[in-house]
Formats: structure tokens, C-alpha cells, sequence
């Protein structure tokens, strides 16, 4: 899966821990609409032929959340997910890890840091990864 997920082209893992991961996004170079994944239309001024695939940073601010107690097999209750914004401008859906599943853990604008970690395991034990969101402890 993780290879399914690489090949899509959604996130780059580091080679090394001197890295940062970044999510594989698009920008518009007519109107500058950036988001996640990427697209190949502009959803905002609709031209074709006009998304630019971009990497988008390890950090973002965190626009909303939700403590979800009741959640899909294989994932274990309760659970945070939340839209967090990059810097570049993209809003990306994703869970988000680090902190006790409460609603006092978090607070809107938060700053956040980009995390490749295991997400569940398959039927067959095998783990896996996908983006989520960390809180970096640096508030606004």
C-alpha cells in the first residue's frame, strides 16, 4: 500500500532524518489556487493545462478538528482528524497524531508539522503509512 501511495505521487518520505517529508500538491500559475492531492484542472478559474505540481511544505496551521469517537474497522476510537492549512495555501484532510483525543489537546491556528507514520495494519499485518498532522506546541 505504501508503494500504491508513493506512486500516486501524495507525499515524498525522507531518505534520511536531516529531511522533512512534503505531500506532492498543485498550483494554479493563473489564479494561484494550491491544493492537495493534486488536480489537473483548475477547480477555481477552470482553465486547463494551468496546475503546476508543487511540494508543499511540512508545516501548516491548523483551520478545524474533530474528536471522532465512533470510527471505520481498524482504527481505534477516539481518534483526531482535521483540516490543516499549509503554508503554500492547501488544505489538506488528515488525521492528526500527538496529543490526547480531547478537545482541550488542540486549539484553532495552532501551528503543525507534517508527520509519515502508520495509519493501521491490513488483514495481512502489514502496516500501513500515510500523512497525518503533530502539533508543534507553537500557538498564534
Amino acid at each position: 500500500m505504501a508503494d500504491l501511495l508513493l506512486k500516486a505521487g501524495l507525499f515524498v518520505q525522507p531518505k534520511s532524518k536531516a529531511e522533512k517529508p512534503y505531500l506532492l500538491g498543485s498550483q494554479c500559475r493563473i489564479c494561484g489556487y494550491t491544493c492537495f492531492p493534486k488536480k489537473e484542472i483548475c477547480i477555481v478559474c477552470r482553465k486547463e493545462g494551468t496546475m503546476e505540481n508543487i511540494p508543499l511544505g511540512s508545516y501548516g496551521r491548523l483551520e478545524t478538528f474533530a474528536v471522532m469517537q465512533v470510527g471505520p474497522p481498524g482504527f481505534k476510537v477516539p481518534y483526531i482528524i482535521g483540516y490543516v492549512k499549509t503554508r503554500e495555501g492547501a488544505l489538506v484532510f488528515a488525521p492528526i497524531t500527538g496529543c490526547e483525543a480531547k478537545d482541550e489537546a488542540l486549539k484553532i491556528g495552532e501551528e503543525m508539522e507534517l508527520v509519515i507514520e502508520k495509519v493501521k495494519e491490513d488483514g495481512k499485518g502489514n502496516n500501513l503509512i500515510g500523512w497525518k498532522y503533530k502539533p508543534t506546541g507553537k500557538r498564534e
